[in-house]
């Protein structure tokens, strides 16, 4: 098996669930990674004692690949709590996880002022628990999910208002899912309503390695070992008669017996021409979010006490996150870190400005309404910046894009027989959905291998 060749092309989560998988069954891949370092939307620093997460945070309820490998890889897992305040009509409001009667009685008046508790909103929000509960099979980012059996041409925008939810709670829901989500009243419902069934229902069973998620991708990094290469970009796949022959690199062509592309959708057909038109096609539909992360490390917590983060859903001022506070183990004892998140058009302006200024406006942001009783640092303080942008953030699923990948897929396993394709879009877009997308590339690359060397026996 090991004289078999695999090329894994990118390092994110998928390439790196992908060469952990090949690794186990026996099978040596060469992962090769354009950036100076792997992990992408997975990744993370390691700062003067301090875990920083570039990206994801957190793990969902149903990230079933993601807690098996957090097991295999002996990493322990915290529950994330989600004490939240929230700056609705000019005046600031806290919510707790409900657990408990108790819970609930104690979010009446927030709840009220987010708009959930109103009259027009009662039956709305009735209507939307029901339907999520009853298509739990299909509204999750489990490795099995069967979202795209009800996947259809409706937005989740239109699916607002035929439900009947009035503005001002649209206001509170795109609040919470734009920072990191874009523009979702243009995604399709069954996917979006999926991030509510996850990150609004299940908000008591969100989990987190005890060193950030980041953690997942240095023990994936670990256990791969030395097939890593980094800085090494692949130029193009090379395809005749419907198999990939090799890949082209800077230093020359690699042959390969099976590639795995775990490139973000908008990149693929770059590093792969020849691909069938069809398939460019549906991959040129794809497309993500923007976003734009500051972490700064501070030596006092930033928000009022007992606060994970802050959010302001009325407009485009960061969220604000103290990870620390669920996180103990990231941070030196007696630091803290302040994470600033901004998604949508904000992050577009500002994604051209040198990482000082980007701090600077984000903070400046914030100050025209900060949480009470914070601490937020000055544009010069802080033990340490660090500024990640985010032009291909979260993969943003249109209406009926989940059956079209589904018939995509069809056609790449008919048309190209030792090409596989690994991403977040390739499943529920998640890291959840990447990971698996790896690990099931990675098990179809072996069962191609094992039947080619027992049809060579035979």
């Amino acid at each position: 098996m090991e004289t078999k060749k695999v090329i894994i092309i990118g390092g994110g989560a998928a390439g790196l669930s992908a060469a952990y998988t090949l690794k186990k069954r026996g099978i040596t891949p060469i992962l090769l990674e354009a950036n100076d370092r792997v992990g992408g939307r997975l990744g993370g620093d390691r700062v003067d004692g301090f875990c920083l997460d570039e990206g994801a945070d957190f793990f969902c309820a149903s990230y079933d690949v993601a807690f098996r490998l957090c097991e295999e890889l002996e990493l322990p897992l915290i529950r994330s709590e989600m004490n939240l305040g929230w700056y609705r009509n000019g005046r600031w409001v806290r919510t707790t996880p409900i657990q408990s009667v108790g819970d609930l009685i104690r979010n009446l008046s927030p709840f009220w002022t987010l708009g959930f508790l109103s009259p027009r909103t009662a039956y709305p929000i009735l209507k939307l628990v029901r339907e999520i509960e009853q298509q739990s099979d299909y509204l999750n980012f489990s490795s099995e999910c069967r979202i795209v059996d009800i996947d259809g041409e409706e937005n989740f925008g239109d699916y607002l208002d035929r439900i009947g939810l009035p503005d001002y709670l649209k206001v509170t829901l795109r609040g919470f899912l734009e920072m990191t989500m874009g523009h979702i009243e243009y995604a399709g419902a069954a996917y979006m309503r999926t991030y509510l069934a996850e990150m609004l229902l299940k908000v008591d069973q969100i989990y987190v390695p005890e060193q950030g998620a980041s953690a997942l991708t240095h023990a994936l990094v670990e256990a791969c070992g030395d097939i890593i290469r980094v800085s090494k970009p692949v130029r193009r796949v090379v395809i005749r008669d419907g198999t990939v022959t090799s890949v082209i690199t800077d230093d020359g062509p690699i042959e390969a017996d099976a590639v795995i592309c775990a490139l973000p959708a908008t990149k693929v057909a770059d590093v792969i021409p020849d691909l069938p038109p069809e398939i460019r096609h549906t991959l040129g539909k794809i497309t993500y979010s923007t976003g734009v992360r500051v972490v700064i490390g501070l030596d006092h917590p930033p928000l009022p006490p007992g606060w994970h983060g802050a959010l302001y859903p009325e407009d485009e001022t960061p969220l604000l996150l103290d990870r620390s506070i669920n996180l103990p183990a990231i941070t030196p004892p007696g630091k803290s870190t302040l994470d600033l998140l901004v998604g949508r058009d904000r992050a577009q302006e500002l994604l051209p400005l040198d990482d000082e200024e980007i701090k600077c406006q984000m903070l400046g942001d914030v100050r025209r309404n900060p949480p009470p009783d914070s601490v937020l640092p000055n544009d010069d303080e802080g033990l340490f910046t660090r500024v990640y942008r985010w032009k291909e953030a979260v993969c943003m699923m249109a209406p009926g894009m989940f059956k079209g990948l589904a018939e995509m897929r069809r056609q790449l396993d008919r048309d190209v027989k030792n090409l596989f394709l690994a991403g977040d879009y390739m499943r529920v877009p998640s890291v959840n959905g990447a990971l698996a997308s790896g690990v099931g590339a990675a098990d179809e690359v072996a069962e191609l291998l094992v039947s080619r060397i027992n049809g060579a026996d035979g």
